[in-house]
């Protein structure tokens, strides 16, 4: 089954937020994420040690809508959704 938006996806705030203090930067999100919501975000410049820089939602337009695949993926946990109820009303099942 496909779904079928019924507003424009500018006016659909689904996109995942991440909690930069406990992404650890993997990349695991952007590695997976086909439609390329997340990217790397800019490296600390002061910190005392070299770390992978935190990713961030860069494209948060990309995200398909109650597409919910890339919170498990996050090995920290750092993804967060809204909750899909709220954005069922936006979305049309077709075959």
């Amino acid at each position: 089954m496909r779904k079928r938006l019924l507003a424009p996806r500018e006016e659909i705030a689904w996109y995942p937020a991440i909690d930069a203090d406990i992404c650890n930067g993997c990349e695991a999100c952007a590695e997976f994420c086909r439609p390329g919501v997340f990217a790397p975000g800019a490296p600390e410049p002061d910190a005392a040690v070299v770390k992978r820089p935190k990713m961030q939602v860069a494209h948060p337009m990309n995200c398909l809508v109650l597409c919910t695949r890339c919170v498990p993926v996050c090995p920290s946990g750092a993804i967060t959704l809204p909750d899909p109820l709220d954005f069922e009303r936006f979305v049309e099942y077709i075959e």
